[in-house]
């Protein structure tokens, strides 16, 4: 997960000066991180981990995904047959992907047939815990996040409401103190995300620190709320794609976001992943004391 890969949107670095050193101490310095346990799935071998019975979340509503993989006769080369269910919408989505590695966890591009056309743009297995499992779907030209544990692993499942604006990072609707907390992983990595908005003689921040708890890692980075205020909902929703967060230790080097959603039916959740030289890598997380779910 460390990389150098170049950014696809301006990280703000520049724009921010000296206000942006203010949100990455509150974001990732002066941490006193604790290594904790690994994930409790398999590392990742090859593109079977893929199989299996998947129960989590589309969007935020209960979903359930069965991958069936089978070897293509002769070679190396796999398919993936899947089924994707919208629990909460009685929505069912089917389709194949054909020719993939047999060293891939990575799949992409993947047209599934339903009530409407969706397609997963990435479904990427967390390679140090591979009952886990997180992606980026694509319907009617919007994203649309996933999470998912391998059934009979994850937690029951967090009903709170729908995503509204860029205030549900930090909670600003919930009245606790503009500071959202949320436990998950990284690649399978135990690891939080904290969001923070805080007012500074240049503005108001809020800043976004990644920690990576079984490795002792963090990074962070700071947007402008006058300058998020005027993005639209999407972009709200997925508000560090194409970004490059800062190390705290100088050593270490910049994380790369392809994609952190928070889920449009339920601001519990944020999926997405990071870029790397391997391609991407899963990361998924659900608000720790999510709001309450009055105004649903």
């Amino acid at each position: 997960m460390q990389h150098r890969s170049p950014s696809r949107r301006t990280t703000l670095r520049s724009a921010l000066g000296t206000t942006l050193g203010t949100a990455l101490a509150l974001g990732c310095a002066g941490l006193g991180v604790t290594p904790a346990a690994a994930g409790q799935g398999r590392v990742f071998r090859d593109v079977r981990a893929f199989g299996g019975t998947w129960e989590g979340v589309y969007d935020g509503r209960r979903a359930r995904l069965r991958i069936i993989v089978v070897r293509q006769s002769p070679g190396t080369l796999h398919t993936l047959y899947l089924t994707l269910t919208d629990l909460d919408r009685d929505e069912t989505f089917t389709g194949s992907l054909e020719d993939l590695p047999a060293t891939s966890h990575l799949a992409g591009g993947i047209a599934l047939r339903g009530s409407a056309a969706l397609t997963l743009r990435a479904l990427v297995l967390h390679t140090r815990d591979t009952d886990r499992l997180s992606g980026t779907s694509v319907r009617d030209g919007r994203g649309f996040p996933l999470s998912f544990r391998r059934s009979g692993t994850g937690p029951a499942h967090v009903e709170n409401r729908p995503f509204r604006d860029y205030r549900d990072w930090y909670g600003g609707y919930a009245g606790d103190a503009g500071e959202g907390r949320y436990a998950g992983d990284l690649d399978g990595r135990p690891a939080e995300l904290t969001v923070l908005r805080e007012e500074t003689p240049e503005g108001t921040l809020i800043g976004f620190r990644l920690v990576d708890l079984d490795r002792g890692m963090s990074w962070g980075t700071a947007l402008r709320e006058s300058e998020v205020r005027q993005w639209p909902y999407d972009r709200q929703r997925d508000p560090l794609a194409g970004s490059t967060l800062t190390p705290a230790r100088f050593l270490d080097e910049p994380l790369q976001v392809d994609s952190l959603y928070w889920h449009g039916s339920d601001a519990a959740y944020v999926s997405g992943a990071s870029a790397g030289p391997g391609g991407l890598y899963g990361m998924s997380f659900v608000r720790r004391a999510a709001p309450s779910v009055r105004g649903r």
